[in-house]
């Protein structure tokens, strides 16, 4: 007879059916959510790889891209003031030139005179004396103009005809200008070594005290030997060369708040004195002359100019331009050398990083877009990839158990990759294992069965060939014996 299986026996079959318990698992440990944790940090280091470089190459751009406009813009700026400035120049030229003519011709016919008079005294009509004053006190009261007037002077320089009483009678020649020229020196020089010529000085109008600029006239009349001379006020001329800057400082002005207006710049203008001379309009600039900072950056702009002839030089700065707040950014400066003018243009650093600062954060709400897309579009597709591998997972577990059902695998094996192609197999190998485990069990039975009836007949003979068995088979016989 069969005996009960011993505890030896018991404990070792329940080992692998503990093995083959299924482990509970978090959600984020199964393979799908790690497929879709995986895509999603990928797209996130792209996504920050992308907005990194795509940021400093904006940047690197606008900041090119900002120096080149400025260059360009200086460029501009200082043809257009090179153009203005020479009609300037032209004007002035021109309407000076237009001046010392203008005294040629007032002299042409008092030296005409000189001459009627020279004549008379050749043909014995006058004395040289008579004539001599005759021809002073003409010239003392000749006007033209606006009250111009001529002076007349012998060899040493003494006023023979002034309009000036102060004058008439004395020895002018250390007399100097307002500006420390010695004027009448200037014009004995030019009157005996040129003949004839003009000088320049400033002097004071009759009835006036401050003096204003003057072209002079001087000639030689060598048959009496006077230097005689004449002059023209010219400060209209200027005043009207300041109307015509002043126009074009207002030009630059209205275009230099158009440019600012459309760009990151702000464009100025400084004198040689340091002082703004053309600004932006409605632009504030004071805070270069009212804060440290600002004070600083143009006397370093004053103490290195750029180079003559060089377009422009770049320089980062950090000082107080605007609204009084000190700001970091580049500036591009060029040197107008006729005018004694810098050109700068100065764009604060916050203004060229706007663009990259709004890339990014564009970039960033579109990465944050694509990310999540991403992660639902990996889920979904981790989900397709991963729901066959856990119906298959799932018929191992099963197979281990005896539970086994080959249909549970028909979605799988129905794919047309991979995945499907595993699934077929461990189908076909479930089927195999299951009707070998079906044919071993039959087996195990008849064996046992075999083995049941050997250990029985075993037993009888045992029994029967005992003493006690014998003794009994042999009452057993003597008994039907009697009966019969």
């Amino acid at each position: 007879m069969s005996l009960p299986p011993s505890p030896q026996a018991t404990s070792a079959t329940t080992g692998p059916s503990d093995e083959r318990t299924p482990i509970r698992q978090s959600r984020w440990a199964k393979l799908s959510y790690r497929l879709a944790i995986l895509m999603a940090a990928v797209l996130a280091v792209s996504a920050v790889v992308t907005t990194t470089f795509a940021v400093s190459s904006v940047q690197g751009d606008m900041y090119d891209q900002s120096t080149e406009s400025m260059e360009d813009i200086h460029v501009a700026v200082e043809s257009l003031i090179s153009a203005q400035h020479q009609s300037i120049v032209d004007f002035r030229s021109a309407s000076l030139q237009e001046r010392r003519q203008s005294l040629v011709d007032v002299s042409a016919p008092v030296i005409a005179a000189l001459e009627e008079l020279r004549a008379a005294v050749d043909r014995g009509d006058m004395t040289t004396s008579d004539a001599q004053k005759t021809a002073l006190a003409m010239l003392k009261s000749v006007r033209f103009g606006n009250n111009d007037y001529f002076f007349t002077y012998d060899r040493n320089m003494v006023a023979l005809a002034h309009p000036n009483p102060k004058f008439q009678g004395q020895n002018l020649i250390d007399l100097q200008d307002a500006d420390g020229r010695f004027i009448v020196r200037d014009a004995r020089d030019v009157a005996l070594n040129q003949g004839s010529g003009f000088t320049e000085y400033r002097w004071v109008r009759l009835d006036e005290t401050i003096p204003a600029e003057k072209i002079g006239y001087v000639f030689h009349y060598k048959p009496w030997d006077w230097i005689i001379g004449t002059g023209v006020y010219v400060d209209d001329i200027e005043a009207e060369v300041k109307v015509k800057q002043s126009a074009v400082e207002s030009q630059l002005s209205e275009e230099f708040g158009d440019v600012g207006a459309a760009g990151t710049a702000t464009f100025f203008i400084l004198d040689d004195a340091g002082d703004v001379v053309v600004a932006p309009a409605g632009a504030d600039l004071s805070a270069l002359k009212s804060t440290p900072s600002g004070e600083a950056l143009v006397t370093s702009l004053l103490a290195s100019p750029p180079p003559s002839g060089a377009l422009s030089v770049e320089r980062n700065y950090e000082a107080s331009i605007r609204d009084g707040d000190i700001e970091e950014g580049v500036m591009t400066v060029s040197n107008f050398a006729p005018l004694k003018w810098l050109l700068v243009s100065a764009a604060p650093r916050s203004e060229l990083n706007a663009p990259g600062r709004q890339l990014a954060i564009q970039q960033a709400l579109i990465s944050v877009v694509v990310l999540i897309m991403g992660l639902a579009a990996g889920l979904l597709l981790s989900r397709r990839i991963v729901r066959p591998v856990e119906s298959i997972t799932g018929a191992a577990l099963s197979l281990s158990s005896g539970t086994f059902d080959p249909a549970s695998l028909d979605a799988a094996a129905a794919r047309k990759d991979e995945v499907g192609e595993l699934a077929r197999a461990f189908r076909r190998m479930g089927k195999e294992i299951l009707e070998r485990e079906r044919k071993l069990r039959e087996h195990v039975a008849q064996l046992t069965v075999v083995v049941d009836h050997g250990k029985v007949a075993k037993a009888v003979d045992e029994i029967t060939e005992t003493e006690y068995f014998q003794q009994l088979k042999a009452k057993a016989d003597e008994l039907r014996t009697r009966r019969d």
